[in-house]
């Protein structure tokens, strides 16, 4: 009898000691990509917090797995195709993906957002420059100059006689009408020319009056045209950028989104490293991606070459991507085990020493 109940409670003690193992012995094909900070290679090993989480769910769960490196595009298809059992990367949760895969239990919440090049102290100074040498500022200045030559030629028209010593007749006279009315103008006051007549003191008076509204106007005008055009500089939310050229990772959830609000003019690109050499290349004017990994970039960022703007779009989940073939019951265990995983304070720690909090 004592044998019996032995042999009963050494069944009981096997069977909760497998509950929870996956219904294959079969080394599971784990893939990823390259996402900081969340996936990096280091010395040969993973690392990051998805990377963390899914050695934590893997080990909890004895899955004997092998880890295969790949590009999105390629993860998500492996994925689908039966290729590849389980996405270890961030993968967003969208309904596109929903139709083909399966999803943990997601275990972050990110949004999109915008990274900008920054422009450098010298390529601002030389980008001020050659505004001098814009057609706009020529433009701003012609009119300026014609609207200081209309009022001289009034002054000297009133004063050409009764004040010959100082406005005088013939283009000598013009050019001293031209200088009355620029020095007025900026409101220097030399006192070297003033009119004497009662019509030259009109137009005088009216310049005098007038000509600050007018120069306020030109100044802000060939203002404007000297700035320096920073892109996304005075940029507060997405829409700013619907007519500029945007770059993005293709098929991710953020090329999702600029597709499905009518984004037309995006370049997509395989990886974050293309991205950001067609951005340094100004084949792009901004990129558009998921904002902890734009984080991440400028976190490393030791020269300043990029700025994140504070634009933020597009809430995304963050889950493991799982291959529709695997049992019910291991892709529930995975689920609970992130659930179980990320509820706690190791978690949280590590998401602080990223930046991710």
């Amino acid at each position: 009898m004592k044998k019996l109940l032995l042999n009963f409670f050494l069944l009981i003690f096997l069977f909760a000691s497998v509950k929870g193992l996956p219904q294959t012995n079969d080394t599971l094909q784990v893939g990823y990509n390259i996402a900081p900070p969340f996936t990096m290679e280091k010395n040969g090993q993973l690392e990051g917090p998805s990377s963390w989480l899914w050695e934590k769910v893997a080990g909890e769960l004895n899955i004997p797995y092998k880890l295969v490196n790949m590009p999105l595009d390629s993860l998500l298809e492996g994925i689908a195709s039966g290729k590849v059992d389980v996405g270890a990367s961030p993968l967003t949760i969208t309904s596109d993906r929903f139709e083909k895969i399966d999803f943990s239990t997601p275990f972050y919440i990110a949004h999109s957002s915008i990274l900008v090049h920054e422009i450098s102290a010298t390529e601002q100074a030389l980008s001020f420059i050659q505004s001098f040498f814009s057609v706009n500022f020529f433009r701003a200045l012609g009119a300026l100059a014609f609207i200081i030559l209309v009022f001289g030629f009034l002054e000297w028209y009133f004063e050409r006689h009764q004040n010959e010593e100082e406005f005088g007749n013939g283009l000598k006279g013009l050019w001293n009408g031209f200088w009355w009315s620029a020095v007025t103008m900026t409101t220097v006051g030399y006192g070297d020319k003033s009119p004497r007549t009662i019509g030259g003191r009109v137009v005088a008076m009216v310049w005098m009056f007038t000509a600050v509204i007018i120069i306020s106007g030109f100044t802000a005008s060939i203002a404007s045209t000297l700035t320096v055009n920073q892109i996304g500089s005075s940029s507060s939310h997405i829409q700013d950028f619907k007519e500029r050229t945007l770059g993005t990772v293709e098929k991710s959830g953020t090329d999702k989104w600029l597709k499905d609000n009518f984004y037309s003019n995006v370049k997509r690109y395989s990886n974050m490293g293309e991205l950001i050499v067609a951005l340094q290349e100004n084949e792009i004017d901004a990129i558009a991606y998921d904002r902890p990994i734009l984080q991440d970039l400028i976190r490393n960022d030791t020269i300043s070459q990029f700025s994140l703007l504070d634009i933020k779009y597009n809430p995304q989940f963050y889950g493991f991507g799982l291959n529709r073939d695997l049992s019910g019951e291991l892709k529930q265990n995975i689920s609970v085990s992130v659930l179980e995983n990320t509820e706690g304070m190791d978690w949280k720690v590590l998401l602080s020493e990223y930046d991710l909090q």
